[in-house]
């Protein structure tokens, strides 16, 4: 299978040796160049440039493409004036002097810096709004939110548009919670392992900006059905920069450390988060047992959990510039914590006349104690062709993770049953990249990208279960049946290949294909019980825009993706904390693809105000979803399996609007159809959703800002019940002490509910329940920023340095 695989990943990325299209005649002087973001390194597409003689004549004028190059003509050598501008940036001015002996010049990257500073009691009006549409995507500048102040990545994620995030941290878009979350464009093994508990672990203070790509090309992996959101991190400046976040409320107590450094052709940057959540919350549970349509057993329960749960993370990137045209980069990036889920439950069990059977209390103490890492290695190249480009990464993400709890069981105030279970995770990742980029004409109207990447998962499962029916001294007795070592191993072989087109009169196409073979393979102790599955994905992508004018745009596009089954999803040792409600991994899952279409219409005006709206149509097949059933004794268990599809259509309409030049309005409202099908279980469920959210900035004199947001999701349909409506809202205020470079965060989360209430409800021909779950979260939370370093200073002065011209000479 692998040699066939193989063979199609061959011949799917022959375009790297594809040859370049017929050249013209070069002009007399070309200057090219990259304009580059000086906070992220990221590149910063449209930018206008202007070259003008020492009489300030313009000469020659440009904008920088999608990859933030340029490339302009001279008539002649001499001294000229470098002019770069862009909305949300500050101009950058420059001398340049063109040497009459060379005919082509490459300039260093150009990195503007962001205009959102005041200076000298001048006000920058111009600053980035919230939400912007770029091509292929929606972006959130995350920075530019108060109240994001103290908070994690998760409540960075709750403003951003076409997403949904619920009390613990779980994100969906567009009702799907498959997602592929990235950071900086890589692969995090800490959020692979919960994407909940990751962002609940991730500062907000760190990031930059939030990249939601609904439709992603075939460039991207084709894992995460429902799309990518990528996390773009703060980076090195220009110059030696810090900042110390301290945060504490009544609920988290926090410490955000970050530091960055850019000197010559080195730039470094070094974060750390030291995080103490308070995690709180209760359960009322009633499920009522069937035999044929008519009641056997009553099993209510309440559960209530009061957990601490320390953590910490870190980062270190380091990037180097060996010349103009090259970059090296290395991350380190490092996690750690211990997160424990004890509970206190008392249960009832009766007849259906009310009639008690059996009663009893219980008490867990569970830990999950993790560690792990994600060291990543990129290289970076820009070829003699303008565009021309390879990029090489190589990352290694090795984890460690050790899960385990104790229950014991009392009625009667005697121990009647007493259970430990043991469980024991290594994994190790490793994953090597290759990206080329190649024009295929002059002007860059036609563009190839194609790629290799290959991924080799290893897991190493060990899980020991012991019990007792009684108090000590009774012996706990190993129970060979819940007792084993899953040994699980997934290896990704992919290629893709990827054609960009600029067309007359505002067209834009891009279609593509990506390969994907998947190779799994399984076993435990016991004889006969191996396993092994290969998979082939063919996955194509197509994307067509119109420019209707300098304001407008609308795009249909097509992709198809899939989510893989992990480690977490497959393993088979049962949680039986809770013996009335057990959870197990199901090792025979396969991987669920998803087909997607999608036309949307952006409009940006010329005074800032977005739009967007989209409609969509997706249906999923061999859907992953949480199967719940339950035997005669009442005992449920609940599994993932592929045993439905689902249907889902809608429209995503997201917002901002300045209606005055202190303040701005930003909205996301997601309306969506889910139709759930199971042949297997005879199911058919179906429903409207939505959510809507508002955030709401005003800036009153005195560097004092307020900020309010709000969100509200509807009722929405699971394949065996419904979940009921929820709101969550958030006040901030921020004042800002220029002298000191110190900024006060006021923040009140859910200030007039102690708690945020949720109904769960499940359907089955065994039974039915009704869970109500209370999330504690209101909190009154103060931050304190304060930022260190030359970052304004010496990035005005860097404007004007003479350093650059003087690389620029000697090459």
């Amino acid at each position: 299978m692998f040699r066939k695989s193989i063979g199609y990943l061959l011949w799917i990325v022959i375009p790297f040796s594809t040859g370049a299209f017929a050249q013209t005649t070069p002009v007399a002087y070309t200057v090219r160049g990259v304009v580059a973001d000086s906070a992220s390194r990221q590149v910063i597409p449209y930018v206008t440039i202007g070259i003008t003689d020492e009489q300030q004549t313009p000469a020659a004028s440009a904008y920088s493409g999608e990859n933030g190059a340029f490339k302009m003509s001279l008539p002649k050598a001499g001294r000229y004036q470098l002019v770069l501008s862009s909305v949300g940036y500050r101009p950058v001015s420059r001398p340049l002097l063109i040497d009459k002996d060379k005919t082509t010049h490459q300039l260093d990257t150009v990195f503007l810096s962001g205009s959102t500073v005041q200076l000298s009691g001048i006000q920058v009006i111009s600053r980035r709004q919230l939400i912007e549409q770029k091509p292929g995507m929606l972006v959130y500048n995350a920075e530019s939110d108060i109240s994001n102040r103290g908070g994690t990545a998760a409540d960075v994620l709750r403003k951003a548009p076409a997403l949904n995030v619920d009390p613990q941290g779980n994100v969906t878009m567009r009702g799907s919670g498959t997602l592929k979350i990235l950071i900086d464009g890589k692969y995090s093994g800490q959020i692979a392992r919960s994407p909940a508990d990751a962002l609940n672990m991730m500062p907000a203070n760190i990031i930059r900006s939030v990249e939601i790509i609904t439709s992603p090309s075939a460039r991207y992996d084709a894992e995460g059905a429902a799309g990518v959101i990528n996390i773009i991190t703060k980076k090195g400046n220009k110059s030696f920069s810090g900042n110390l976040e301290a945060m504490a409320s009544n609920r988290e107590q926090a410490f955000n450390p970050r530091i960055s450094l850019s000197r010559n052709k080195w730039n470094m940057s070094l974060h750390g988060h030291l995080h103490r959540l308070q995690d709180k919350s209760s359960a009322e549970m009633e499920r009522t047992v069937l035999d044929k349509g008519q009641p056997t057993m009553v099993i209510r329960q309440e559960t209530r959990r009061n957990n601490i749960m320390p953590h910490s993370s870190g980062e270190l990137a380091l990037g180097f510039l060996p010349d103009s045209l090259s970059e090296i980069s290395l991350s380190v990036n490092g996690w750690l914590g211990n997160w424990p889920d004890n509970s206190r439950q008392h249960t009832l069990i009766t007849l259906p006349d009310g009639t008690t059977t059996d009663q009893y209390q219980q008490q867990v103490r569970s830990k999950e104690k993790f560690t792990g890492a994600d060291i990543a290695l990129g290289y970076t190249r820009r070829l003699k062709r303008d565009r021309q480009e390879i990029t090489l990464l190589a990352q290694f993400s090795p984890s460690k993770e050790n899960t385990s709890y104790n229950s014991e069981q009392h009625s009667d105030d005697k121990i009647r049953y007493r259970e430990d279970n043991v469980n024991r995770t290594t994994n190790r990742e490793w994953t090597f990249q290759a990206d080329y980029t190649h024009p295929l004409t002059r002007d860059g109207r036609y563009t190839l990208q194609s790629g290799l990447k290959s991924i080799f998962r290893h897991a190493d499962k060990q899980y020991q279960v012991r019990a007792a029916d009684g108090p000590p001294p009774a012996a706990m007795v190993p129970q060979q049946d819940r007792s084993d070592n899953f040994i699980y191993s997934q290896d990704v072989l992919a290629g893709y290949l990827l054609l960009k087109m600029k067309l007359p009169r505002g067209w834009n196409a891009e279609a593509g294909s990506r390969l994907e073979n998947t190779h799994i393979k399984g076993r435990f102790n016991a004889p006969g019980s191996a396993f092994s599955n290969d998979f082939l994905n063919f996955i194509p992508t197509a994307n067509i825009s119109k420019k209707l004018n300098e304001a407008q745009t609308i795009t249909l596009s097509y992709t198809q993706r899939l989510t893989r089954p992990y480690i977490w999803d497959l393993n088979p040792n049962a949680n039986a904390s809770d013996p009335r409600n057990i959870t197990v991994g199901n090792p025979q899952l396969r991987p669920e693809t998803m087909h997607q279409g999608e036309l949307s219409y952006g409009w940006t005006s010329p005074a800032g105000t977005f739009i967007n709206a989209a409609a969509f149509l997706k249906k999923t097949d061999n859907t992953i979803i949480d199967l719940t059933t339950t035997n005669a004794a009442g005992i449920a268990t609940t599994r993932k399996d592929n045993l439905a599809g689902n249907t889902q259509y809608g429209i995503n309409l997201s917002g901002s609007v300045s209606p005055a030049p202190n303040w701005s309005l930003n909205s996301n409202v997601n309306i969506n159809h889910l139709n759930f099908e199971s042949n297997a279980l005879m199911i058919v469920n179906t429903g409207w959703a939505a959510d809507f959210n508002l955030n709401a900035l005003y800036k009153l004199p005195g560097a004092v800002s307020l900020q309010a947001f709000g969100e509200y999701d509807t009722r929405i349909v699971t394949l065996q019940g419904h979940k009921t409506p929820r709101f969550y809202y958030s006040f901030s205020a921020k004042k800002e002490i220029k002298a000191t470079r110190m900024t006060v965060t006021l923040a009140a989360i859910n200030p007039f509910n102690q708690t945020i209430r949720q109904k769960e409800y499940i359907h089955a021909a065994s039974f039915r329940s009704g869970v109500l779950n209370r999330y504690y979260n209101q909190a009154l939370k103060i931050t304190l920023n304060w930022e260190f370093g030359s970052m304004f200073e010496q990035r005005e002065k860097k404007k004007i340095s003479n350093d650059d011209v003087r690389e620029q000479g000697k090459g």
